[in-house]
């Protein structure tokens, strides 16, 4: 027997006239149906939409820019023309019905685009993206940062497992440094990485054994700012340091977004020069430390820590998070084409049961490429090329079991489970 039930996710709980988003359970098998009430009266001046623009539901991995007439909201005016009220049922309300996986977590926030957009190409979306906004008042969900310095509402479904994450979310600003604001416990500084400068942050957790392993982080200046160190100084065995790379051109006229972007693809697609740089300094700063270094990032840096676990095995091990496996480098090769061959580790191939949920260690002459790989059910393309690489480096020798997440391409489950996949290495 089917039922529903709504489940309000805003200042409806606490008293206010209306609820941001409803969720309405249809079954226990079943989607959850989202409705998302938006009043106008709740739209920054600045992104209110004229009369060639109207408002798209921004949901990540549930709605996205090759589709958007399936995220735009409708638009009801008020019953009296005349004006609308604050906190009246008649003013004038942006609304949507939205089918999402049950256990969903996401970032939600509202864009204004032109009227009758079918696709999105890049350009336009970028442009889009750079208008979004999250509404005024108290809407009663978290409002983070996300990857572009953009401020977003943290969604989750009714049945969504519960956070671990205790870091505070920091406000972006303007400048690219000063990510470790506020903590004497944390150096930033400039060295050469690959081909060019590179701002890096330090830090060593209090209670880290020395002998522990060091953590890179790739994208690390976000990471610090979501607050991964304040969530790892409270890990029961902490690595010996903390080494979070930023990937944007070290200039004084400011960030530079595209070209950030650019360096961040080179830095990350499968570069051997900044790999062998990044050893280079991890063995400089912590020469005492024999355990593998662990490597940690998110799409391209998710793809980085494979490839550094594939090119240095014995040095690195990764953690995986929405890896860009569907990415080539210059000669056209995917990342399981530089997976060393059967020849180069135990005679005969693969031998006992993969690890648990990692790549699979093997006793051999030669170190293991080791590596985990999380994924969302809603990243189409990240979740296929994930599935195409799990069979090509089982071909090569290289079991792994990629675990899936309730979400799309999402910052809010990378910060979650970058330091999930952490506890779970440092406490083998």
């Amino acid at each position: 027997m089917t039922g529903t039930s709504a489940i309000n996710s805003s200042a409806e709980q606490t008293g206010s006239a209306s609820a941001l988003c409803t969720w309405t359970e249809i079954g226990p098998d079943e989607s959850w149906r989202l409705q998302v009430e938006l009043p106008a009266t709740a739209i920054p001046a600045e992104a209110v939409p004229g009369d060639e623009q109207e408002i798209f539901v921004d949901l990540n991995g549930v709605t996205d820019r090759r589709n958007v007439p399936g995220g735009i909201m409708t638009r009801r005016p008020a019953r009296d023309e005349g004006g609308d009220s604050a906190d009246g049922a008649d003013a004038t309300r942006y609304s949507i019905e939205l089918p999402v996986p049950r256990g969903y977590r996401g970032a939600l926030r509202f864009l204004p685009v032109p009227r009758g957009l079918q696709v999105a190409d890049r350009p336009t979306w970028l442009d889009v993206l750079e208008r979004g906004f999250v509404p005024a008042g108290d809407h009663d969900l978290p409002t983070v940062t996300d990857m572009r310095r953009k401020q977003v509402l943290e969604l989750a479904a009714p049945d969504a497992q519960p956070l671990i994450w205790t870091g505070g979310d920091r406000p972006a600003t303007d400048s690219r440094s000063g990510a470790g604001e506020g903590r004497t416990d944390v150096d930033e500084q400039v060295i050469t990485l690959g081909s060019a400068p590179r701002r890096i942050w330090t830090h060593r957790p209090q209670r880290g054994p020395a002998s522990a392993p060091v953590l890179v982080v790739f994208d690390g200046e976000r990471f610090i700012r979501g607050g991964l160190l304040a969530a790892i100084d409270e890990l029961v065995s902490p690595p010996s340091a903390v080494i979070a790379i930023d990937h944007a051109p070290v200039v004084d006229a400011g960030p530079d977004e595209d070209a950030a972007v650019g360096q961040r693809a080179d830095d990350l697609v499968m570069n051997s020069r900044f790999c062998d740089d990044v050893l280079a300094l991890v063995r400089q700063m912590a020469p005492e430390v024999s355990a593998r270094t662990i490597v940690a990032g998110a799409s391209y840096g998710g793809l980085a820590a494979a490839y550094f676990s594939l090119r240095h095995p014995e040095a690195f091990r990764g953690i995986c998070l929405s890896p860009s496996f569907w990415e080539s480098d210059d000669q056209g090769r995917r990342i399981w084409d530089l997976a060393p061959s059967r020849a180069d580790g135990e005679a005969g191939g693969r031998a006992g049961a993969p690890e648990s949920r990692t790549v699979e260690t093997r006793p051999a002459t030669a170190a293991h490429p080791t590596f985990s790989v999380d994924h969302g059910i809603l990243e189409t393309v990240i979740a296929d090329s994930v599935a195409e690489a799990t069979e090509e480096f089982a071909a090569r020798g290289i079991d792994f079991a990629p675990r899936s997440f309730v979400g799309g391409h999402e910052y809010l489950w990378w910060r979650e489970l970058m330091l999930v996949r952490l506890a779970e290495v440092l406490a083998e």
